[in-house]
């Protein structure tokens, strides 16, 4: 029993300080990746010119409990003020320059960027809110960090006795055992397990579900436009069946208390393929590489031993050369070395308080986990308290898992604008910036939209009853689309906002889609005395289906 349990702490409480390194550099690439896609659309959704101003938001909540630092900016410039200084955060994470303070302030950045647009968010979020969480207690700057070198050149300025102690024990650093450990394998195992367990559609079962995954039109990049008309069906189904078998796999290789050393091995080498595979073929946000990003955790010791006995004569000089390099610049910058550890008592103190939050955020994400998945069965689902449905709510982790299930939708959607503008043009001012089609007024949705994750999340929701709220801050924006282009003959005297679904083919049928229905949901005339603004659009009752 004690073999089982030194054991256990070995491959699922601990991990090694080389992965925590390599996890932080990569997952603040991932960030950074994420600040840039929201920069590229500040204007539309981080101000109160966009299509989601911060009243409109705090009038009409998307969650009971929400925070975010963007609720207090409401102008381009303030927004942008905002996001340069969570990429200072997010420069400081990657660079491992006071990692401590980096991670809760990549963390606040993170919630914050988030829960101004919860509206829009999707399972990727969630993803990278998790890990900002829950790695916040792991010394992720312990290697491969600016403040491990500036640790070397303080040690290197400590008188000899006291600085070749501190070496020996730097080289000697154990593996970091912590709870979050536990939590971050069982969170994505988790992921991975409801992910698949939730795919029991015909879809899936008969190999057609990536077919039908191709077919959102909203979703699909132009390489899965391609794979669509040019891979046979039996490749098609091979992507359907294999999707499915590896998501299992995913489950078990990150779980697995036996031969850990070549379960964790094969899913480093395996699972971040089944992720490029979903960015290849669909816009599906940050969750790809923010899946991928996990994984480095995943390297034991006895992996990175590995990697220096195959590779370490090759790459140790030129890592030399780098630490030399950044030892030059550190210097020459004057930068302080991180302030010593607290005295023994007080670390012991601050292990059982973390360790106790860890324990307490866990409890929490399984409430969540055993309400908001439906293989879960019905006498597990036991109330969540108030304080778990704050905890999960607040930093945005919800626990839903169920990507393209019980399969891929067999329909797709989009929303177009037919609007009349004084100079007597029909425009569309909203897919002229949300999408590649300028004006895709039809019947069905056009080979490909070439939406970004926002866009996509607005285009599927806002045709909807329960976001009929936000509708108001839609016609507000339509209606100044002659400020943005700066011709007043584009003043618009009216517009009409359609929902177009269709059905997607299926396979062997023709390859374009069948029309199901065309609704109209917004519609404004601009006042007999001539063309002007108003306050808000007029919504209407759905029309009939033509």
């Amino acid at each position: 029993m004690r073999e089982w349990w030194r054991s256990l702490r070995v491959t699922h409480l601990s991990v090694d300080r080389r992965s925590l390194g390599v996890f932080r550099v990569l997952f603040g690439l991932v960030l950074f990746s994420d600040l840039f896609r929201r920069w590229a659309e500040l204007r539309f959704w981080y101000t109160n010119s966009g299509l989601l101003p911060n009243h409109t938001l705090l009038w009409r909540p998307p969650a009971s409990h929400s925070f975010s630092l963007f609720f207090t900016v409401s102008t381009e410039r303030e927004a942008g003020l905002g996001f340069a200084l969570c990429a200072v955060a997010y420069a400081m994470f990657v660079l491992g320059y006071r990692t401590r303070l980096a991670q809760v302030l990549a963390l606040l950045a993170r919630v914050s960027l988030n829960s101004r647009l919860a509206v829009l968010e999707n399972g990727g979020d969630m993803v990278m809110d998790l890990l900002c969480l829950l790695t916040l207690v792991l010394p992720l700057g312990a290697r491969f960090s600016l403040d491990a070198v500036l640790v070397a050149i303080r040690d290197e300025r400590a008188p000899p006795s006291s600085a070749k102690t501190e070496r020996a024990v730097n080289r000697a650093a154990p593996p970091v055992q912590s709870l979050a450990v536990l939590g971050l394998l069982l969170q994505f195992a988790t992921i991975y397990y409801f992910n698949a367990a939730a795919k029991s559609g015909a879809a899936w079962r008969d190999g057609s579900a990536v077919h039908y995954a191709l077919h959102q039109d909203k979703l699909v990049t132009w390489a899965g436009v391609w794979m669509r008309e040019h891979l046979p069906v039996q490749a098609i189904h091979a992507l359907s069946w294999s999707t499915l078998v590896t998501e299992w796999l995913g489950f078990l290789l990150i779980i697995t208390p036996v031969c850990v050393f070549q379960a964790r091995l094969l899913a480093v080498c395996l699972m971040p393929l089944l992720h490029l595979g979903f960015a290849l073929g669909l816009n599906l946000g940050g969750f790809s590489p923010a899946m991928m990003s996990f994984f480095p955790l995943l390297l034991l010791a006895e992996h990175w031993d590995l990697l220096e006995r195959r590779f370490g004569a090759r790459v140790r000089p030129l890592a030399r050369r780098l630490e030399l390099s950044v030892r030059s610049g550190l210097r020459w910058a004057a930068l302080p070395a991180p302030v010593e550890p607290p005295n023994p008592a007080r670390a012991r103190a601050w292990r059982w308080i973390s360790e106790g939050a860890v324990a307490l955020l866990l409890l929490a994400i399984t409430t969540e986990v055993l309400n908001d998945n439906a293989p879960v069965p019905k006498a597990l689902r036991l109330p969540q308290p108030a304080w778990a449905h704050a905890i999960i709510e607040y930093p945005r982790i919800l626990q839903g898992w169920r990507m393209f299930a019980s399969e891929p939708p067999r329909q797709d959607s989009m929303i177009y604008v037919d609007a009349t503008t004084a100079g007597g043009e029909h425009v569309d001012p909203y897919n002229q910036v949300a999408s590649d089609q300028p004006f895709p007024a039809g019947d069905v949705v056009p080979t490909h939209m070439g939406q970004s994750q926002y866009f996509v999340m607005y285009s599927d929701r806002i045709g909807g009853d329960g976001y009929a709220a936000y509708r108001q801050a839609f016609g507000e924006w339509l209606l100044a689309y002659p400020e943005r282009t700066g011709r007043a003959e584009d003043c618009l005297l009216a517009y009409e906002v359609y929902l177009v679904t269709d059905k997607s083919p299926a396979p062997g049928e023709l390859p374009w889609p069948t029309p199901l229905e065309h609704k109209r949901f917004m519609s404004y005339r601009a006042p007999h005395d001539g063309c002007r603004p108003v306050e808000s659009g007029t919504v209407e009752p759905p029309v009939a289906a033509r």
